[in-house]
């Protein structure tokens, strides 16, 4: 009866082993996958921050050239005398 219990428990121990080194293999590339898709994530979205910036920075860009052309010229889009009054 005690040789039984003996073997039962060696086997379930022999089970135990096999499940989980089947389970550690089987999840061995997880970690690299998503850092991989998680670098790929950051690396659309620096892309698309990008993008939005450039166009953000050209806009201002070619606002500013018009308004500090205008300056010594007199001439005002608005209208307004020279100098203006500050506000837009």
């Amino acid at each position: 009866m005690v040789d039984e219990i003996g073997d039962q428990l060696q086997m379930v121990r022999c089970g135990l082993a096999m499940t989980w080194s089947r389970t550690r293999r089987s999840e061995r590339g997880e970690g690299v996958i998503s850092a991989a898709i998680a670098v790929l994530v950051m690396a659309f979205l620096g892309a698309a921050m990008w993008v939005a910036f450039n166009g953000t920075m050209h806009s201002a860009q070619s606002k500013v050239d018009t308004n500090v052309n205008s300056i010594g010229t007199g001439g005002s889009s608005s209208g307004a005398a020279p100098g203006g009054s500050g506000l837009p």
